[in-house]
């Protein structure tokens, strides 16, 4: 089936993580049994514009967010891209759709002083959870680019660490040197054999549910750090910490991997609110 070899296409020359070629696959299923065609054909050529204008609709009285909606589409449209490449499609109907704007979340981010606070207390002898948390703040790597890490990344010499992101892009990021101090002794101390540098027990990967469960135990509340906890906001606290600290947008963007300036500019909406509240705070007329 054309879906199938769609999804292969997406693991092995787009090289897509598991997680998005699970998305695009759902879209098209669920967009397939909306439309009810049969699963083991390929219907595609029967979609007209009215059809994806009652499936539109659909999705947004079952409530899905916007984002959601248009992440649907987006995958349709990918899908019907890749049929047209392949001869079997003439037009992408999708193109004529008026999508739903995404909605412009601001990210979340802890506060500079307690995420600082909580890595400094430590100590000598930093748990693999710790020293997880201390690289995911201080390089903003991605939860699935820290599972991949393997020690023979770790440039100790030069303070670099080698990271593969999406697309099996590969990127170096500077390392500090207190994380380089906590990532040497964490090697040193730890009693199993693997190349992983952060592994189960016997020295298989860690799952990425594993990790977000690791991290969101260490970040402790009693820290200051309030909400939700996860690795995905000690990317946006460090990427919003450097905007605030004068660091330009292209310099985060290739710190963070973005493969377009427009993923980065979201961060300058946590910098102005900053900027708004010292405004109001010292302005003699605020």
């Amino acid at each position: 089936m054309e879906r199938d070899a769609f999804i292969t296409y997406l693991r092995v020359q787009k090289r897509y993580s598991e997680r998005t070629q699970a998305i695009y696959s759902q879209a098209i299923s669920d967009f397939y049994t909306f439309m009810g065609f049969s699963p083991e054909k390929d219907s595609m050529k029967q979609v007209e514009l009215a059809d994806i204008r009652a499936y539109t609709g659909h999705l947004i009285e079952r409530g899905l967010s916007p984002a959601t909606i248009y992440q649907r589409l987006s995958a349709l449209s990918s899908f019907s891209q890749y049929l047209i490449h392949k001869g079997i499609l003439e037009d992408n109907v999708l193109n004529l759709l008026v999508r739903p704007k995404k909605e412009q979340k601001i990210p979340v981010f802890y506060p500079e002083d307690k995420i600082n606070q909580l890595i400094d207390n430590t100590g000598e002898n930093p748990t693999q959870a710790d020293t997880m948390v201390h690289l995911l703040y201080a390089t903003g790597i991605r939860r699935a680019e820290l599972a991949a890490i393997r020690i023979e990344d770790l440039d100790f010499d030069r303070s670099i660490l080698r990271v593969r992101g999406k697309g099996n892009k590969e990127r170096m990021v500077p390392l500090t040197p207190r994380l380089v101090q906590d990532l040497q002794s964490y090697i040193e101390k730890r009693d199993v054999a693997s190349a992983l540098l952060f592994c189960k027990k016997d020295g298989s990967p860690l799952a990425l549910t594993t990790i977000s469960k690791m991290v969101h135990k260490t970040l402790l509340p009693e820290q200051g750090l309030k909400g939700k906890k996860s690795p995905h906001i000690l990317r946006h606290s460090l990427a919003t910490h450097l905007l605030n600290r004068g660091v330009d947008l292209n310099s985060i963007k290739e710190l963070l991997g973005h493969s377009s300036l427009a993923a980065t500019q979201v961060y300058t909406h946590n910098s102005f609110e900053t900027l708004k509240k010292a405004y109001q705070k010292a302005h003699p007329r605020a």
